[in-house]
């Protein structure tokens, strides 16, 4: 009896510790685990650093690509007014009731879990750090992180291939982590895409640095690095700069190329880089592979509505459009790089400021035909802004997206046809597409049973509108590019 008993315990201990001894291997194995990626980690910049020490090369720095520089009108023509021709079938093909959208913007600041690549920050421990964390202003949008005092390194004596190594190493060992996670946190609550991602990095680095430009340049350098974004820094003339390879063409920016890659001088505060050459090293950082694209499917989450008001006239009647435009998404936009049409065409105006608009164009265009509904948006662009070449403006080339438009007291024929090509596809549905003449950018619309001037693409038929030729309709080209064939500027349909 004494052996069964003995026997019995002798197996309740054994299933009593067996959990105790898995859960300390298990701990043994995570630890392993973890110091395995912590080692990795170390291992990878260590080996970049040294990678950094080594000479670097001199590179030729090409002072940027041009625009289209033939001169724009000063004046533009004005059409005398036709009737708007319309055949039988076209007259049954009226704008339905338009609906106005919800606004999308959040106007908070992330105050949730944080969850990234980089792990996880409770709750609690991101409200603590929010509390001793220093806070600065996002065009206006207020953004806190951890008080990372070590991430405040300077550069130790002039740029060159030894002193920035040895920056990358200190900060490589700085606990750069749960900021890392804030800025991503923020990438995705304010709806930024690479450039509006590059640019708070930017700005994180002026706080983090004490305003120094360096520095913040060296910073954000790093931060792109680690977030997987295929970037450099060069030295020229005692001066850091930051360089971006992008999938979109970067007019005006110094650039240069490495292994068939562009890489562009990008400026991150809107001001324009003169060049001559530069120092840089020749490979990346390990699995910095992304590349940094301009387009935008959505504008950042920015508050700052502003109200504005503009009359234009149709058929000898005046009509007062009352609408708002995001001040703070205008001022982000100013930093941003002067690049292809299709970025301009494609993106979208805010949603507070695309349904401002929708609420009092409805009553105008609902019931209309389509082809006067489209006279009726071309004559509120031709004649609602207020015509200013680019370098009468700003004395530069500077095409505006649709937002910009609202705001600035002028615009050029390619911002209204990239307002105008917006709410043709969003309030009646039609496929447009821009014309890019030499000196000139206008739009043209797929619509049957409409007469007037047209170009086929792909075999289909668009007809020419012109929100630059004023009190012309649908059909009319400008008379200075009536037998100009212009190059075709695709127009995503979303």
């Amino acid at each position: 009896m004494k052996n069964k008993i003995q026997i019995f315990i002798a197996i309740l201990l054994v299933f009593n510790t067996a959990p105790l001894l898995a859960q300390s291997d298990y701990e043994e194995w995570l630890k392993k685990e973890q110091q395995k990626i912590e080692d990795y980690k170390t291992e990878q910049d260590k080996l970049f650093m040294q990678f950094l020490e080594d000479d670097w090369k001199q590179f030729q720095v090409f002072q940027g690509l041009k625009v289209d520089d033939t001169p724009k009108p000063a004046v533009i023509p004005q059409a005398e007014p036709q009737p708007l021709q319309q055949t039988e079938k076209e007259r049954d093909d009226t704008v339905k009731e338009l609906d106005v959208p919800k606004s999308h913007t959040s106007m908070k600041s992330p105050q949730t879990q944080l969850q990234t690549k980089h792990g996880t920050i409770p709750a609690e421990q991101q409200a603590k750090e929010d509390v001793l964390s220093p806070h600065f202003n996002f065009y206006k949008m207020p953004i806190s992180m951890p008080d990372e005092s070590s991430l405040n390194i300077s550069l130790k004596g002039k740029p060159n291939n030894e002193t920035i190594a040895e920056y990358w190493k200190k900060i490589s060992n700085a606990k750069f982590e749960s900021t890392l996670q804030k800025a991503e946190s923020y990438k995705k609550s304010l709806a930024l895409n690479d450039w509006g991602y590059c640019t708070l990095l930017y700005n994180m680095g002026k706080v983090i640095n004490a305003g120094k430009e360096t520095e913040a340049r060296l910073f954000t350098w790093f931060m792109l690095n680690k977030s997987g974004y295929n970037a450099k820094v060069g030295y020229s003339n005692k001066q850091v700069y930051l360089l971006l390879p992008s999938k979109d063409t970067i007019f005006g920016a110094p650039y240069f190329t490495i292994d068939k890659r562009r890489f562009y001088v990008v400026s991150l505060d809107g001001k324009e880089l003169q060049l001559g050459s530069m120092y840089t090293y020749e490979g990346d950082y390990p699995d910095a592979k992304k590349i940094v694209s301009l387009n935008m499917n959505t504008l950042p989450a920015l508050c700052g509505d502003v109200p504005k008001q503009v009359i234009f006239s149709y058929n000898g009647t005046d009509y007062t459009i009352k609408y708002t435009y995001n001040k703070n998404i205008v001022n982000f936009l100013n930093t941003y790089p002067h690049t292809s049409y299709p970025i301009y065409f494609n993106t979208p105006l805010m949603n507070e400021s695309y349904a401002s608009l929708v609420e009092q164009l409805k009553p105008i265009l609902t019931g209309k035909t389509k082809s006067e509904a489209l006279n009726i948006l071309l004559r509120f662009v031709q004649t609602a802004f207020e015509y200013k070449t680019d370098q009468q403006q700003f004395g530069k080339e500077k095409c505006l997206f649709a937002e910009e438009t609202l705001y600035y007291p002028y615009c050029d024929c390619e911002d209204r046809s990239i307002i105008f090509a917006y709410l043709v596809k969003k309030l009646l549905g039609l496929e447009v597409i821009g014309l890019d003449y030499p000196g000139h950018i206008a739009t043209a619309v797929k619509i049957d049973n409409v007469p007037g001037d047209y170009v086929i693409v792909n075999g289909e038929k668009y007809i020419i509108c012109d929100p630059t030729y004023i009190n012309a309709n649908i059909g009319m080209s400008m008379p200075r590019y009536k037998n100009v064939k212009p190059e075709i500027v695709q127009i995503s349909q979303k």
